[in-house]
């Protein structure tokens, strides 16, 4: 066959072009008016497409803690500073308990007002200090503003906390002692403690509407019926609303807020032996005893069951040191039985007042 006669015959070319993961043929014809050469004939070059990487949509987590806190008073009606045998019994009440506490891995947490905490210095014994060193917790208590029946400046407040905060500090040292439960009224009670050092406030009661206007109080709070009537029950008046810390600018509401000044760490369900009646309705005459025990179950199992498993929440409860005692060793230990079941099975975990603020911050971070 000749030349001329072999440029008659059709050629037909495949190429193979593989491009983005997808496979095309090209058949190309040739002719005799069309002498294929290397200037005429393009090559396809090979595209390399990397594969995307899948974008991670972020899980939320269910995993929130769930923590239960008790908090107790040495109250500022105490007379430890100038009684030493009163400020022995109350050591010993405190170790008593603390040993207690320790048999089910439940917490405690002391908070002193300026005369328990001034005997500490006064007799010797730094029992504050061997408080945090057992592993319980302990705060700062204050038992003026709208408790003590006045209204304050600011300034005047702000240096109450301050004063209270530093015999507090002076034992423990600031970085164990952020807390405080009282001090509310019609004063900002959010600028002042925050101003005095302060990170968070342990279980708010009525007393801190007194700062609110009527419109963001409940229903008839008005200063006179808070002052006699509710000044102890804890807010905001629904448990569920109480279980979430609440991060404050200001005590003008208890709505949380960008920036805060302070954090309230509530979750309050009242005075242990009240809890099952209610303080405003016992009280002076409210006795502990097993409806208690079984209203501090029932306010779990409230709890548990409502809340946002993405957030930290909280359950407290207010022991006054004269509960802390032998007498009323079968109650408590029925009721520290009765959470450890809970703690046991992974429902919820027990911490001291500062240990929950700082679960809290680590969650929010």
């Amino acid at each position: 066959m000749n030349q001329e006669n072999a440029w008659k015959w059709i050629v037909a070319g495949a190429a193979i072009v593989t491009v983005g993961g997808t496979i095309g043929v090209a058949m190309m014809l040739n002719s005799p008016s069309a002498t294929p050469s290397a200037s005429t004939v393009k090559k396809t070059p090979t595209e390399t497409v990397a594969t995307p990487t899948p974008i991670e949509t972020p899980t939320e987590r269910t995993d929130a803690p769930f923590v239960i806190t008790t908090m107790t008073h040495m109250e500022g009606n105490f007379g430890d500073n100038d009684n030493k045998a009163l400020f022995l019994k109350h050591v010993a009440t405190m170790r008593w308990a603390m040993d207690l506490f320790d048999e089910y891995g439940a917490k405690l947490t002391f908070e002193s007002e300026q005369p328990f905490a001034k005997a500490n210095t006064t007799w010797g014994l730094n029992i504050m200090k061997e408080v945090v060193d057992s592993g319980h917790g302990v705060g700062t208590h204050a038992d003026f503003g709208a408790a003590a029946g006045t209204t304050l400046t600011l300034d005047e407040l702000t240096t109450e906390f301050k004063t209270n905060k530093a015999l507090v500090d002076g034992l423990v040292g600031a970085e164990n002692n952020q807390g405080v439960s009282g001090g509310t009224g019609p004063t900002d009670w959010v600028l002042a403690a925050s101003a005095a050092g302060f990170t968070y406030f342990d279980a708010v009661t009525g007393f801190g509407y007194l700062s609110m206007p009527m419109s963001v109080r409940p229903n008839g709070w008005n200063d006179n019926y808070i002052r006699h009537v509710t000044y102890h029950d804890s807010i905001p008046l629904n448990l569920t609303d109480r279980i979430y810390p609440i991060p404050l600018k200001d005590a003008n509401d208890l709505i949380a807020d960008a920036n805060p000044a302070i954090s309230v760490m509530s979750g309050d369900i009242g005075e242990l032996a009240s809890i099952a009646e209610g303080r405003s309705t016992c009280n002076p005459d409210c006795t502990f005893d097993q409806a208690d025990i079984d209203a501090i179950m029932a306010a779990i199992d409230e709890a548990n069951a409502s809340r946002d498993t993405s957030r930290f929440a909280k359950i407290n409860f207010h022991i006054p040191l004269t509960l802390l005692t032998p007498a009323n060793e079968t109650l408590l230990r029925n009721m520290l039985a009765a959470i450890k079941k809970y703690t046991d099975n992974g429902t919820l975990a027990w911490d001291t007042m500062l240990g929950s603020y700082k679960q809290y911050v680590e969650w929010s971070e």
